[in-house]
């Protein structure tokens, strides 16, 4: 099933906002993307598909990335520091998301994916794997949808936002980030309201403790006006303005 995605890094995104919002905000609660939550199944690690091989949610079964698939891979793990019987959701999401975030950030050449519809999406064995010992991680990407359902795509992704791809996978949203507790996902060559800006600020490591309102501004206000400026190309548009998104890890 699709829900909101728990981001497994502290930072902060700006979201544009045309004509919509009368002032910035911070938006502390909730996730600015909806997205897929992380699946298990159970598959001997050397069956895996491997760094920079393709292959769709639901099977793993390794594919070109010249064909159709949802999943690209981004890293193959391990999970380390958990219980010998069958952790809970969330132990696991918190152990395997964060190196998966790391290794989406390098495979993708940037820390704007927060700012694009290309997302984690991780793997790790179900409770009969993990009783036989298996503690394997995959860490792939997808790309989502408008409709927040998964993209079959072909062709890779490495390196895609390091180059001038960007605006091919940039978020834009077609309700209002100061009003809408979840944004909805719009393609941005159709009318919408939002547009994530790229410069996504890293307010630190999953593990610090969550920062206060106040220190979100101070360590997001400065960058994240310039990042604005020099999306809109100007400082002064009285039609356009901005509000501060956070993500956060996991609870």
């Amino acid at each position: 099933s699709l829900s909101g995605v728990k981001r497994v890094r502290q930072a902060v995104l700006v979201l544009l906002t045309m004509q919509a919002v009368s002032a910035c905000a911070i938006h502390v609660g909730g996730y600015a993307v909806p997205g897929p939550l992380p699946s298990t199944a159970s598959a001997p690690a050397p069956d895996l598909p491997t760094v920079g091989q393709c292959m769709n949610s639901a099977e793993f079964k390794a594919l070109s990335c010249d064909s159709p698939h949802e999943a690209e891979i981004t890293e193959v793990g391990e999970i380390s520091g958990l219980s010998k019987d069958y952790p809970d959701e969330r132990d696991l999401r918190r152990a395997a998301l964060p190196p998966c975030r790391e290794a989406l950030t390098e495979y993708l050449g940037s820390e704007d994916a927060d700012s694009t519809r290309l997302q984690v999406w991780a793997f790790w064995p179900n409770k009969q794997g993990w009783e036989k010992g298996q503690r394997w991680r995959l860490c792939s990407v997808i790309e989502l949808a408008p409709d927040e359902k998964k993209v079959s795509r072909k062709g890779s992704v490495k390196g895609v936002l390091a180059a001038s791809g960007f605006g091919t996978y940039q978020l834009c949203s077609s309700g209002s980030p100061s009003k809408d507790n979840e944004l909805k996902l719009a393609a941005c060559d159709t009318p919408h309201i939002g547009e994530a800006v790229p410069g996504v600020v890293s307010l630190g490591k999953n593990s610090d403790p969550a920062p206060s309102e106040e220190q979100i501004n101070s360590i997001a206000k400065d960058k994240c006006t310039k990042a604005v400026t020099d999306y809109v190309g100007s400082e002064k548009r009285s039609d356009v303005s901005f509000m501060l998104l956070r993500t956060g890890p996991s609870s």
